[in-house]
């Protein structure tokens, strides 16, 4: 099941029709907000997971 189309199921990305957004761009900031602060959280995850790998290869 796609997670940006729930309701969307094994059908072909071709032939699902698009939904057209209109609203002013203040109101979609929220919208990208939310996505620069995923983008800064993986980015200190990735940067977590290679210090640890880091770690263990010093360990060895």
């Amino acid at each position: 099941m796609s997670q940006l189309n729930p309701g969307i199921t094994g059908t072909d990305p071709a032939s699902v029709p698009v939904k057209v957004v209109s609203a002013p761009p203040e109101d979609l900031q929220h919208v990208n907000d939310d996505a620069a602060a995923a983008r800064n959280l993986t980015a200190i995850r990735i940067r977590g997971q290679l210090a640890e790998l880091d770690v263990e290869h010093q360990q060895l």
